[in-house]
Order: C-alpha cells, then structure tokens, then sequence
C-alpha cells in the first residue's frame, strides 16, 4: 500500500520540473516537451502497478503470422489488468515437484532443426543462438551475485567494488539500493536474474515477429514488439491510433531485443508472477513445466488467447526440446 503511494509523488516530482525549464533563457522548444512527457510515460509504463493491459506492455508489433500458429485473430476489446493485488494462487504452481537429479543439458548441433520447414529453421538457427547465450550470461552474473552473497554471510560486509558491482545491477533490474540491507537487495536480484526457458523467449519471438517476416524485425531488429517513449529509439508505427505517442523500439541488432526482452521480463511491475513462480522452480530444481510459467504472462499483450497462442506455438514445433540446450565454445 505504501509503495503505491509513492509513484505520484514521483510523477509530481517530474511535474515540477517544467516551470524551471519555462524559465530559462533558452526557450522552451518542442523538443524539450516531448522528452519530458517521453520521461513521463516511460515512468508510467515501468513502474505503476495498475492499469489497463494497453498501457502496460506497450508490445505488440505488425505481424505477419503464419495461419498454422494462431488460435484466434479475432478483434478483440481492452481490459483491466491489476498487478499483484493478491497472494500468488497455490494452485498456480502446485504440479511443481521436488526434483534431486541433475538436468541433463546437451550441446546445440545441426540435426536439432531438421523437423523444421525451411522459413522456421532459418528463424530458429538464427535467435535461438542468442536466447541460449543471454540465459548463460544470466546464470553466470547469478553465480556471481551468490558469492556476493556467500561473502556477506560470512563477513557481514562487502568491499567497494563489490558494492559497485551490486549497486549497477540492483539499477538495471529496478531494485532500490540506497539505505536498504544488502542482503535483501541481493535476495530480490536472484528473484530476477534468472533464465527464462529457451522455449517461451523462442515462441514469442516468433509470434511477435511472424517469424522474422515483420517490418519491425526485418527494418529495425524488433523481435518482440516492445514499446517506447523516445523518439531517439524508435519507430511510428504504421497503424498507431490518433492520440496515441507510442513508437516500436528499434535496435542495431537482434542480439540487443533479446537482451532488451530478458531484461523487460526480469525486471517489470507486470511479470512479479511470472518470476515468483520461476524461483518455486528454482527451489524445487525442476523448470519441466513450463506452461505454469507461460500461464503467468497474461499481462504481456491485450489478446485474451495469448497464452493459449504461445502454448499452441511451443507444442506444434515442438520447442521443448531446446530448452535443455547449451552452445559449446
């Protein structure tokens, strides 16, 4: 309750900058306004805890998606989505079992796309690649932030590096760190840097991007559709409604949407269920079932048979079995 008081205190903060600018010698341009109501939105968008799902995700792209991996295309109209307003419900994640075993994980190779047709295979060698290796970029900085954690255990303190190294991560995943313990920071790091299944980061990359076949992904890199408020970092798009000041996040490359995704789903207000769930199957060492997660990202975009979507778009091409995939160097 406290924290949702905050958000307009901050947004009032950002307010009370606009007479100062009015003020300066330099008049006030266009421009200037634009960022600032850029500054805006993009706060509203990463940070406030309720509203409707249109103001939420910001990110739908044009698709061109294949006939055979849609459930319904049906126009469909906006409805309120509330952000953790109650306990995660049990059965959300009561067929997680204990797992003792080890989870075999096998070297990426060739033979692994051949059930493919050819447009698929294409897309698959190309962004599967780069899913694998920013979940192993993320298990890695997680192995790192454990030491962090294992030394401030152990000696109750951390050097200043080391809290350099904390203080620039707790920033990029939306973690407060000034006058707050330490080691509750590091335990909400763990919440959030953390893999995502090879297998959902793939299907919603292909149905936001219609397989690569989008404007948005072949003229600008966008796999996933994400929203902006910069006009330094996107693009109009082309059937954006009247009022409407949203732009398509471009990047110089695909590597970056992936980065720029994973870093979206570990880090925004809208995906605490998703990540909760996520650390029950950290506890109890068993990522199987990943439609539980998939449940969980109901928030991601405005279709009601959206889940239903990347379900049937994991199971028709068979994309659990990329989920136990590693790349050998």
């Amino acid at each position: 309750m406290h924290k949702i008081l905050l958000y307009p205190l901050v947004i009032v903060g950002i307010a009370i900058t606009i007479p100062t600018i009015a003020f300066e010698e330099k008049p006030l341009t266009l421009d200037v306004k634009y960022k600032l109501n850029a500054e805006l939105d993009e706060l509203v968008l990463n940070y406030c805890k309720t509203y409707d799902s249109y103001t939420i995700n910001k990110l739908y792209s044009e698709k061109d998606i294949l006939k055979n991996d849609i459930l319904n295309n049906s126009k469909i109209k906006k409805f309120l989505v509330n952000i953790k307003t109650k306990p995660l419900n049990p059965k959300s994640y009561s067929g997680i079992e204990n797992n003792r075993g080890v989870n075999l994980v096998t070297n990426l190779s060739e033979s692994d796309f051949q059930y493919l047709n050819e447009q698929k295979q294409k897309f698959v060698k190309t962004v599967l690649p780069l899913i694998i290796n920013e979940n192993q970029k993320i298990l890695s900085k997680r192995n790192e932030i454990m030491v962090l954690r294992a030394k401030l255990t152990e000696n109750n303190s951390l050097n200043s590096f080391e809290l350099k190294k904390l203080r620039k991560l707790s920033k990029k995943y939306k973690i407060k760190f000034d006058n707050e313990h330490k080691m509750e920071v590091i335990d909400k790091l763990l919440s959030r840097v953390e893999m995502i299944p090879n297998s959902i980061v793939l299907a919603q990359a292909a149905i936001e991007s219609g397989w690569g076949s989008s404007r948005f992904a072949q003229e600008y890199n966008a796999l996933f559709g994400e929203y902006t408020y910069d006009n330094t970092k996107g693009v109009v798009p082309l059937e954006r409604e009247n009022g409407d000041t949203h732009l398509i996040k471009a990047f110089n490359s695909y590597n970056n949407s992936v980065v720029s995704y994973f870093n979206n789903i570990n880090s925004h207000y809208a995906y605490e269920d998703f990540r909760e769930i996520r650390n029950i199957m950290r506890e109890r060492n068993n990522f199987s079932n990943v439609n539980l997660l998939v449940e969980s990202l109901s928030t991601y975009a405005e279709d009601k048979n959206y889940i239903k979507t990347i379900k049937q778009v994991i199971k028709t091409n068979n994309f659990s079995i990329f989920d136990q995939k590693t790349i050998s160097y």
